[in-house]
């Protein structure tokens, strides 16, 4: 009687497991993600956005883009906190999103006296 409850529990958790795996590593699916949010974004629904930038990189969590616009969807919430935390995990991912906030002001700038 064990053994059949679970081989019948092993069945139903690999079932659900591809389910939920045809979208965690579906390409098309982090892209409709990132689409939609870039929709919202410029719709000015910036919530709604950050979703689904939030459901993009989920999928795809090299999706430096996603991370960008989700910065940029926290930012335009007054969200300066959050925002600079997504910007950071976008740089991470891309280093070319570098966050400027860090490089250092001088008093002289360079070719100035």
């Amino acid at each position: 009687m064990n053994r059949i409850l679970w081989a019948v529990l092993l069945v139903i958790s690999v079932g659900l497991t591809s389910v939920f795996a045809d979208e965690l590593f579906d390409a098309e699916a982090a892209k409709r993600h990132f689409n939609a949010g870039l929709d919202l974004y410029f719709k000015k629904d910036y919530k709604n956005a950050i979703k689904e930038f939030q459901d993009a990189a989920g999928i795809d969590p090299e999706n430096a883009n996603a991370y960008y616009f989700m910065g940029y969807a926290y930012y335009k919430l007054k969200d300066m906190k959050k925002a600079m935390e997504v910007f950071d995990q976008a740089y991470e991912v891309d280093t070319k999103y570098s966050p400027l906030r860090n490089a250092p002001i001088t008093e002289n700038p360079q070719g100035q006296e």
